[in-house]
């Protein structure tokens, strides 16, 4: 095999770096670089081939690592194809030729950076390939113009002949890509300046703060109509409104501030709404008396601020910011306290229902005013005489169809919103609304209207609709919202993940039942450990996530695990964010499968019995099969159980975009 001829340049940065910016467009990497392969191989164990994650300034590196010298021969090295990773990582041997393994590799379409001495040939490259080794100050990079041999030490006199000469060029790194989200600026100045002000402010005197929505890269569909709120502990609340052009910043919005006497940090928060939804919120701190102002992101439903339209059909949202959260139904959003005192929080936990799920009327009437009473405790608890209800209420009959309350949450919530009963409730006699005999077990069913066809709710009155998980599309979204699933047709699939210590006959049913409601060929299943379920979500293969597993058996350290070893590529599910759809509750795991790529999380808030847990999932399921979005798949699928006497369809919440569809 013939010496190849090199085209050679340098480069800043480190061997590492450039092999994570080259390792696109080549297949097979060579690299002289101890420390780098020090680096890659920290912790592998001898004889054994393991995963590895590089951080870069380019890129996150994910491979899977291999010690060629630990094995006498090719015939005795161990599956490499099943270890995780994006590229594979080799040491070269001088025992027995390496070249078959490396080919090998590289027809499989897996990458391979060959970490070899500098002297050593090696066979097998060609244009696809490409040579990097250390000249202080610079990395060289080396890459053959035709197939043939090479080794490294070649390359380097070449680029220090051509440095010599002064004919040597220069590659720079990539640039690392810069950040999605459009920047909210906060800043403080005196009244009346032009500036902004740095360092500590002085107790009980004037300022004005400074808000301003930056420009992006993505120009907006059209101008955008928002409104600026500031709510600084202590003082009440302020609220401007302005308008975001279509390409750039928006204009400066200002609130005038007078600092408390106390020389303390100041906090309150800022919220950018577009209509009455909280789509930015970042922490404000003022430094009264010492330090500097600072201002943290603390929660956004969009990184552009372009895909807003969607949200126009909302009419209400909570916005929970730890003991209190920010209420807009319209005019100026309002703090309420989250202190529910001695007030019960628990979901319904039901428990005497017949094989189908169900009760008879009587028990079912005791069941719903039994929730009853406590969504109307919480309710008045909560809002007091300013209850939203009554907005919601109007805003439903005028726009004919269900509406739309979004409950936006920093932290994991303690208040079960679908449990809240907006109508007049107390303990003592009450009188059923006729939606109940329509709607209920034995009833004439029929379709759900978005409000309840009686218009008389005077006195003590139980009416399912009094319900915001019945009468309203609820979303309680945890970041950004994904609209879609998959923008491109893919044949809707299931892939479903079993705990082992689920009851089997039950789960064997619950298969059953899903391929009944949906294509047979559509739902996939297996027994997995956490580890395995891991390495079984990798890839972009499905739109809905069933895991059907009792409550502790993942943990949100294992799927942050499973990022950060590498067992999930970067980035995850880029295009195909599936949704992910469990049977027990997801404390906790509800933000690591957001940050991890998912559309959104469906799940129960309370233990529900496995058998009935399947049958609630499978009505979902199909429900989106048939494109229905996720919001309103998830308030028939309660209505559907409120048919046959079952009020646990209140447990389920929706964290993702009610808009969500499959295509």
């Amino acid at each position: 095999m013939a010496p190849v001829e090199f085209t050679v340049s340098g480069g800043e940065g480190a061997p590492l770096e450039f092999a994570a910016a080259l390792v696109a467009t080549k297949s097979l990497l060579v690299v002289t670089d101890p420390g780098g392969w020090a680096q890659v191989s920290h912790g592998l164990p001898v004889g054994h081939a393991a995963s590895a994650v590089i951080t870069t300034r380019v890129r996150v590196l994910r491979l899977a690592v291999l010690d060629l010298r630990h094995f006498p021969s090719a015939s005795s090295l161990p599956s490499i194809t099943d270890v995780v990773g994006d590229v594979v990582a080799l040491h070269d041997t001088r025992s027995w030729d390496t070249a078959p393994v490396v080919q090998a590799l590289r027809r499989l379409g897996r990458p391979v950076v060959l970490f070899t001495a500098v002297h050593t040939w090696v066979p097998g490259v060609d244009p696809a390939s490409a040579f990097i080794g250390w000249s202080a100050p610079h990395v060289v990079i080396a890459e053959p113009r035709g197939a043939g041999e090479g080794r490294v030490e070649d390359a380097l006199w070449q680029f220090r002949e051509l440095e010599r000469r002064r004919l040597v060029r220069f590659t720079a790194l990539p640039e690392p890509p810069a950040p999605d989200d459009r920047v909210v600026t906060v800043m403080v100045a005196l009244p009346g300046a032009t500036e902004g002000i740095a360092g500590a402010l002085r107790p009980g005197a004037d300022y004005e703060v400074w808000v301003r929505v930056g420009q992006h890269a993505a120009a907006l569909p059209c101008d955008l109509e928002l409104r600026a709120v500031l709510g600084m502990n202590g003082r009440a609340v302020q609220s401007e409104s302005f308008v975001l052009p279509a390409e750039g910043s928006g204009p400066w919005v200002s609130f005038p501030v007078t600092t408390p006497y106390a020389s303390v940090p100041w906090s309150g928060e800022l919220v950018i709404y577009s209509g009455v939804v909280p789509v930015h919120v970042q922490r404000v701190v003022l430094p009264v008396g010492g330090g500097d102002s600072r201002a943290t992101p603390r929660f956004r439903l969009s990184r552009t601020f372009a895909d807003l339209e969607p949200l126009s059909s909302r009419v209400a949202s909570i916005m929970v910011l730890g003991e209190r959260a920010l209420v807009a139904s319209g005019g100026l959003p309002s703090w309420i306290s989250l202190d529910l005192g001695d007030l019960p929080r628990s979901l319904p936990h039901v428990t005497g229902l017949d094989p189908w799920y169900g009760k008879d009327f009587p028990a079912f009437c005791e069941d719903l005013a039994a929730l009853a009473r406590q969504g109307s405790a919480l309710c008045s608890r909560l809002f007091g005489s300013d209850a939203p209800a009554e907005r919601i209420r109007r805003l439903a009959r005028a726009g004919g169809r269900p509406a739309g309350v979004m409950i936006a949450d920093v932290t994991s919530g303690t208040v079960p919103w679908s449990l809240i009963y907006d109508l007049p409730f107390q303990d003592g006699p009450y009188r059923l609304c006729a939606s109940v005999g329509q709607f209920g077990p034995f009833g004439a069913g029929g379709e759900v209207p978005a409000h309840c066809p009686v218009s008389d709710h005077s006195g003590n009155i139980l009416c399912p609709f009094g319900f915001w998980g019945l009468s309203c599309v609820l979303e309680q979204p945890v970041g950004p919202l994904v609209p879609l699933v998959s923008a491109r047709p893919h044949p809707f699939a299931v892939s479903m993940a079993v705990d082992h210590g689920m009851d089997r006959a039950l789960t064997e049913r619950h298969v059953t039942e899903l391929m009944s409601m949906l294509r047979p060929e559509a739902v996939t299943s297996a027994y997995v450990s956490p580890s395995e379920l891991g390495r079984a979500l990798a890839d972009e293969a499905m739109d809905v996530v069933h895991l059907h597993f009792r409550e502790g058996f993942l943990d949100a350290e294992e799927i942050e695990r499973w990022d950060r070893e590498g067992v999930w590529p970067r980035p995850h599910w880029p295009s195909r964010k599936p949704l992910v759809v469990g049977t027990s509750p997801m404390t906790g795991l509800v933000r690591a499968f957001t940050d991890g790529g998912a559309s959104g999380v469906i799940s129960p808030e309370t233990v529900v019995p496995q058998d009935m847990a399947g049958w609630v999932t499978g009505m979902v399921l199909a429900r989106l099969a048939a494109g229905f979005s996720a919001g309103e798949a998830l308030r028939l699928t309660r209505w559907e159980m409120i048919s046959r006497g079952n009020v646990m369809g209140l447990a389920y919440t929706l964290h993702g975009s009610a808009d969500l569809r499959l295509r």
